[in-house]
């Protein structure tokens, strides 16, 4: 990206400049975004509510396509320095990961899911869904009005926004490609996967991303991106403690290196400055410039 952030390492910033194809939609505009969005995270809902009970408002459509950004970064990010460059280091992935007597870290798609059912949880009305038309999972499988919408993602490689007649919730479709080696050997192999002959930038599926209302307000945006990073916090701090049952020889240190360095994986302290390194200035520019006020 052009910029060195201290301890992160350069193999990170080469990478992630453009780490899928959903990047591609979003220019960096705002030189100090991450500071900026840090403020805008922490302070911006009460005093936006103290100033004004009209709050700007975004559509849901902006809304979930940069909850989609913020989550693509975070998913590559995850893919290729903490498992691809983890299994260079001897640690171990798997399906099986969150199971008493498997000490590994999650797959990719298993980091989403958790990510997923944390949001579930939360109190924020948004639910996220990350399905296939060649799923390894058979729940995975997009159905219905979700199935016909992905048929046309296959043909135009676009994101698509719809409103679920089944639900009535506004949702946003955005493409999943095959952008890190990790993802293709791990479905190419795997014993349940109905197609074995990926290769990298095919569209693999996509992240579906549901809403009740067909705006929010600036308050419940950040709400949002809060329910998303928490979620994102809880299952790192799981993968944390699945490191401290490896034997002591195999156990990463922990702090503010990573993989691409050595036997280090990053602390969740590390993990969200390097995010917000990362997306900082291009979610804060979606943000300003689809903001309006009511």
């Amino acid at each position: 990206m052009g910029v060195d952030f201290p301890e992160f390492p350069t193999f990170h910033l080469a990478e992630m400049s453009h780490p899928s194809r959903p990047i591609r939609f979003w220019t960096l505009t705002v030189l100090a975004g991450a500071t900026l969005l840090t403020y805008l995270l922490a302070t911006a809902p009460q005093a936006i509510s103290e100033l004004n009970q009209n709050q700007p408002s975004l559509s849901t459509e902006d809304a979930l396509t940069m909850m989609a950004l913020e989550n693509d970064f975070t998913r590559t990010l995850f893919t290729k320095a903490i498992v691809g460059e983890g299994k260079k280091q001897g640690l171990a992935f798997d399906e099986n990961w969150a199971d008493e007597d498997v000490h590994a870290g999650p797959l990719p798609a298993l980091f989403l899911r958790g990510v997923a059912r944390e949001l579930s949880k939360s109190d924020v009305p948004l639910r996220l869904f990350l399905g296939s038309d060649f799923p390894i999972e058979g729940t995975n499988l997009f159905k219905k009005r979700q199935a016909e919408v992905f048929a046309t993602m296959r043909t135009n490689l676009q994101p698509q926004h719809f409103q679920d007649p089944s639900t009535g919730e506004f949702v946003g479709m955005f493409p999943d490609f095959a952008s890190a080696a990790p993802c293709v050997s791990c479905h190419n192999q795997h014993i349940n996967s109905p197609k074995t002959d990926w290769v990298l930038g095919d569209l693999m599926g996509a992240t579906t991303w549901s809403y009740p209302t067909d705006s929010v307000s600036s308050d419940e945006f950040i709400a949002m991106l809060k329910a998303y990073r928490s979620g994102v916090a809880v299952v790192w701090d799981a993968y944390l403690d699945e490191l401290q049952d490896l034997e002591a020889e195999k156990q990463p240190h922990i702090g503010n290196q990573w993989p691409d360095q050595g036997l280090f994986i990053p602390n969740q302290v590390a993990l969200r400055d390097s995010i917000d390194a990362l997306v900082g200035r291009d979610l804060l520019a979606a943000f300003m410039s689809n903001v309006h006020s009511k």
